[in-house]
């Protein structure tokens, strides 16, 4: 089964998207941490988090591991 001519226009067009300092999920669940903190605290994100927050935006499975990681921190951080 191959790929129809559509499939593969899109597949090129994800390609030339890919920015050479991009992240992949696990470099950027190394550092989801530091940024669901910084977004608690409603504080700007670093240039150096830029990537992470890039990659947030483009992969709905590591937004789904930082929504629970959110949920979470606001569950412990929230007065009872």
């Amino acid at each position: 089964m191959g790929l129809s001519t559509e499939q593969i226009a899109n597949l090129l067009a994800m390609i030339s998207n890919v920015e050479p300092d991009e992240l992949d999920c696990d470099s950027c669940l190394t550092q989801v941490a530091e940024f669901a903190e910084l977004h608690l605290a409603s504080r700007d994100i670093p240039e150096a988090m830029r990537a992470v927050q890039v990659h947030l935006e483009q992969c709905a499975c590591c937004q789904d591991e930082l929504n629970a990681l959110l949920k979470g921190l606001s569950a412990i951080h929230s007065p009872e």
